[in-house]
């Protein structure tokens, strides 16, 4: 039975803040890196696609929460960090909003209001996927440079 912590030590001495920004930094990441993927899956195996696709949603409404939405008093958000914080590319605010509603739609919610009828989904085009990761990333970009 080995004693080591399935949390690296490097992790642990982290600041709660420092945690929190190590998760929207691989969230990022990995809208960015999965984008190409999607949402054909050319060469993946289903289920594969299907947790790439699950992985683009969830990370994609994490930041769209983290970066565009009003703070809730238990979940961290970029006004945290830097106080009053807001892009000045409203549109990509507006469309970040819109991939918020739309990853809403694709991951985690069974309630009767989030369940899709199959006619009132579209499908996603790569050009919506590259769309939303060049969002999540411009926002993003504007966060940090702010965050110094």
């Amino acid at each position: 039975m080995t004693t080591d912590s399935p949390v690296p030590s490097w992790e642990t001495s982290l600041t709660p803040e420092r945690r929190a920004l190590s998760f929207v930094d691989f969230a990022v990441c990995q809208v960015e890196e999965l984008a190409p993927l999607l949402p054909n899956g050319d060469g993946l195996d289903g289920v594969i696609r299907a947790a790439c696709m699950e992985s683009f949603w969830v990370n994609v409404r994490l930041l769209a929460e983290f970066l565009t939405r009003d703070a809730g008093s238990r979940d961290w958000r970029a006004r945290d960090f830097v106080p009053g914080f807001a892009s000045q590319d409203t549109a990509a605010i507006d469309r970040l909003s819109e991939a918020w509603a739309l990853a809403s739609r694709h991951v985690m919610h069974l309630s009767k209001d989030r369940t899709p009828d199959l006619d009132d989904v579209e499908p996603v085009t790569v050009e919506q996927i590259q769309r939303i990761a060049s969002d999540c990333r411009a926002v993003y970009n504007q966060f940090r440079a702010q965050l110094a």
